[in-house]
């Protein structure tokens, strides 16, 4: 069964996609079969991998809840899913997904929907990485109610810091009362300026208030404009310049994840 993998910040702007795309390419080239939902109706996941003319789509992820709320059978995963030169599959997303607020408000057990489509394919993969919308509401929670973990791409800068602090906020509240086995893998530091005073004191403003309450990734993101530049090309930055670096620093973050994943997996055998 695939651990589904939540890139989240209450804040927009912070290397969320980026990081979501870049983390599921660089599993698939480490031979893992890996599902990337793009979860935001601007559809950038979807367009990085190469998606084009997202609001002609004739099934995205909206349209598979949609029939999940009407009771309607969800369409053959090969009609829709779309299967990228880099092996990633993409569950893609535009702008209809921003009526899911309005289509779920009457729904009965609706921050649950998002769970029951993922649970028809994680058989498939052995991760399944959602790219989330900026903003908590209805479908923010389907997606922590289905995620096994969260990262939080969190920018060096004083805005992004204040949206991981409500984002803990809300994490806290559904992993105590509703989905326990949800966990936070960490904070990753993206768009450091690390010569800056204000990545410096965001850095330390970081430690001091969220260290020993959740894990922060050694690994920081360096800011760099390639990064954007990739996506004129529809790649992500360890396929466009992989010697970039960003794109060393998104594969050393890769390398810290499944580390920390196999140390986790060797004190639950250890306790077993």
């Amino acid at each position: 069964m695939a651990k589904v993998i939540a890139i989240m910040n209450e804040k927009g702007g912070v290397g969320k996609t980026a990081t979501a795309t870049t983390l599921a390419y660089l599993l698939s080239q480490r031979g893992h079969r890996t599902a990337l939902i793009d979860f935001d109706g601007q559809g950038h996941s979807s367009i990085i991998f190469g998606v084009k003319n997202t609001n002609k789509l004739e099934i995205t992820i909206n349209t598979i809840i949609r029939k999940l709320i009407e009771d309607e059978p969800l369409p053959d995963p090969g009609s829709y899913i779309l299967k990228t030169n880099c092996g990633v599959d993409v569950i893609p997303s535009n702008s209809q997904l921003f009526t899911l607020e309005r289509n779920l408000c009457n729904v009965d057990f609706r921050e649950r929907v998002l769970s029951q489509y993922v649970d028809t394919i994680k058989d498939r993969y052995e991760y399944i990485i959602i790219d989330c919308m900026p903003q908590m509401g209805t479908p923010m929670i389907n997606v922590m109610m289905c995620a096994d973990s969260i990262i939080v791409p969190t920018q060096a800068e004083l805005l992004s810091t204040q949206g991981l602090a409500e984002l803990l906020k809300h994490y806290h509240v559904i992993s105590k009362n509703s989905n326990h086995r949800l966990r936070i893998d960490g904070i990753l530091i993206t768009m450091d300026s690390p010569n800056t005073i204000l990545s410096a004191q965001v850095n330390q403003m970081i430690q001091q208030g969220f260290a020993g309450k959740v894990p922060i990734f050694e690994t920081r993101i360096p800011r760099s404009i390639k990064v954007a530049e990739a996506v004129l090309y529809h790649q992500t930055i360890c396929e466009f310049l992989p010697e970039n670096p960003a794109a060393i620093a998104y594969s050393q973050f890769v390398e810290e994840l499944l580390s920390c994943e196999e140390a986790d997996g060797k004190e639950l055998i250890g306790v077993g």
